[in-house]
């Protein structure tokens, strides 16, 4: 065999042997290959199951320390938790105690002074009864004192034979004494004086002006009011300042008859105080003539002395009906009776509801035009504010602030009395 066949015969040996070598090296390696895939699965599957068991036993572990911290932790918040309850409960309870301690001591402190004002007020309301009483003892006996200096007059004059017939001064007199209200004894002495001087009218003081007051049988003299401080006030703004009986006639100095009665000769102005303050005035002048004087009859030392005993007679009548009323108001609000009631004393209401009526009258009776003008107007508690408010102070000096229904009794009579009973004329 040559050399060159031989050659070929070994390529193709080496060649067959290299590719099966190359085969066997490929099976060999995928073999490898899948061999170290599979041991590589294999080591991980141990390796993740090996893991996974040592973190379910850390996990373990760790929920069994947890669970003993979190119970420890538990038992722990509910032992402070007890512990400040307790403090909190012990703290409650002595601020409780220290409370109610002082509770207990603002009560003891505020019934102390609630006695002690009421003591107080019962002493001052047992003071101010008295001196009601006082009061009215004094008005009861200058009642009795101008009744006999009015007796005695009568009495002159009956001795010295008078020709005049005293009928009309004692029926005035009389009237005025048998008078059960402040309204009724300024009518009479009115009509009583009217009987017997030329003329003769009363006047109220309303606020700064002179209000007629008018009664059946005695003309008016005036026109409308007239202010206390103007000139054609004449006398009778003199008598209301000076608070006494006051003549103006021919000669006298720096005295002079009202404008109404510039004609006449003489004009006599007798005031009417009470508790200090001039309330009404009593005129009379001789300016009548002709027939109407004929009609009147002989004087007794002149009609200015009757006059002036009227006057002076009426005035003491009016400070005693005062006095008995705010005495008998008095006596309700200490519990007493009254002296002048017909029924069964009543409670302090009932005498703070008559004080109420009094002081309100006494308004209405004295301030007739402005009341009459305010219910037109509505404006009742503005118009007359000054006399509304001297009425509440005195009010409320006398009944005491404990008791409960004091401003409504004095708003009531202020609706019943001043304003008809109809609230919105009060404004």
């Amino acid at each position: 065999m040559a050399d060159d066949e031989l050659r070929v015969v070994v390529d193709g040996f080496r060649t067959r042997v290299q590719a099966e070598l190359d085969a066997q090296i490929a099976a060999l390696t995928a073999t490898y290959d899948e061999m170290i895939e599979r041991a590589r699965q294999a080591a991980e599957a141990e390796a993740e199951q090996r893991w996974a068991s040592k973190l379910a036993s850390v996990r373990a572990d760790w929920d069994t320390r947890l669970q003993s911290e979190v119970a420890s932790a538990r038992g722990e918040a509910e032992r402070r938790l007890v512990a400040e309850t307790m403090r909190a409960r012990v703290e409650a309870e002595q601020a409780a105690a220290e409370s109610a301690a002082d509770l207990r001591r603002e009560m003891e402190h505020a019934l102390a002074t609630e006695r002690s004002r009421a003591e107080a007020e019962r002493e001052l309301s047992e003071a101010r009864r008295q001196e009601a009483e006082r009061a009215l003892d004094e008005a009861r006996t200058a009642l009795d004192d101008e009744r006999r200096l009015t007796n005695e007059a009568i009495e002159r004059a009956r001795r010295a034979g008078a020709a005049r017939d005293l009928t009309h001064l004692l029926n005035a007199v009389a009237d005025i004494d048998e008078a059960t209200s402040l309204s009724e004894i300024l009518t009479a002495v009115v009509r009583g004086a009217a009987a017997e001087a030329p003329r003769a009218a009363l006047f109220v003081v309303n606020g700064q002006q002179l209000d007629e007051w008018t009664a059946e049988g005695a003309p008016a003299l005036s026109a409308g009011p007239i202010a206390v401080d103007a000139r054609e006030a004449g006398v009778l703004g003199d008598a209301l300042r000076r608070q006494e009986p006051l003549i103006a006639a021919s000669g006298t100095d720096g005295l002079r008859a009202p404008a109404f009665a510039r004609d006449a000769a003489t004009a006599i102005a007798v005031p009417f105080v009470l508790d200090g303050r001039a309330v009404a005035v009593l005129h009379a002048d001789d300016a009548a003539s002709g027939a109407e004087a004929e009609t009147k009859p002989p004087s007794l030392k002149g009609w200015e002395e009757t006059i002036q005993i009227l006057g002076r007679h009426a005035a003491a009548a009016i400070a005693y009906l005062t006095a008995v009323r705010t005495a008998d108001a008095m006596r309700l609000l200490g519990g007493a009776a009254p002296a002048s009631a017909q029924t069964p004393a009543g409670d302090d209401e009932q005498g703070a509801r008559r004080y109420a009526r009094l002081l309100v009258s006494e308004i209405k009776l004295y301030n007739e035009t402005a009341v009459r003008t305010g219910r037109e107007k509505r404006d009742l508690l503005q118009r007359l504010a000054p006399e509304i408010d001297r009425a509440r102070r005195l009010y409320d000096e006398r009944v005491p602030a404990t008791m409960r229904a004091r401003d409504f009794h004095f708003q009531q009579e202020l609706v019943q009395t001043l304003a008809g009973g109809d609230a919105s004329l009060l404004g």
